[in-house]
């Protein structure tokens, strides 16, 4: 005599719960590594991008453009030659320096709190300052700075998906020479 029990397989129920739990589990895993073959392809975008300004960047550092005043605020937008990077253009902006009056600045600051215009090396000994030489040693650090600095600016832009990425750098002038001669 062969005994058969009474739970020989799975239910209908059983197999359906089984079944529902699985394809949750995979619609979630599909969803994930959906995720992160689009973040792969954004991280890759973006090294691509900052790969390429690098480079661009390193180009000017080594051989910097003539300082004029013609270079002053340009903005040139250019295309890369090599096919591989055809679909990216890349922009370049010159800047000089600009040094704010900081007299001005802490003049108004003293006026704002109600006490004298403030010298910008005030130390509480007016007296015994002289504020016309400040001013003059001041006023030449202000003018050398702003014709031996200025900044650059790359900016790498993907033309198809417009992602972009920037670089920003001061650079020195160093054909500029520095005026030390306060002329006394």
């Amino acid at each position: 005599m062969i005994l058969r029990s009474k739970h020989g397989g799975f239910s209908l129920l059983e197999v359906m719960i089984a079944l529902t739990m699985f394809s949750i589990f995979i619609s979630a895993f599909l969803v994930s590594q959906g995720y992160n073959v689009s973040d792969s392809a954004l991280s890759e975008e973006q090294l691509k991008l900052h790969m390429l300004c690098e480079r661009q960047m390193n180009e000017v550092l080594i051989n910097p453009p003539r300082f004029t005043n013609a270079l002053a605020d340009l903005k040139e937008t250019k295309t890369f030659e090599e096919s591989d990077f055809s679909n990216y253009s890349w922009t370049i902006e010159w800047k000089k320096m600009k040094v704010p009056d900081f007299g001005k600045i802490f003049a108004a600051q003293g006026n704002a709190a109600g006490g004298e215009e403030n010298s910008y090396l005030d130390d509480g000994n007016r007296a015994n300052r002289n504020q016309s030489l400040e001013r003059l040693v001041f006023d030449k650090l202000k003018e050398n700075l702003e014709r031996v600095m200025w900044q650059v600016r790359i900016t790498v832009t993907n033309k198809e998906t417009k992602y972009s990425y920037a670089l920003s750098r001061w650079i020195t002038n160093y054909e500029e020479p520095i005026q030390l001669n306060l002329n006394f």
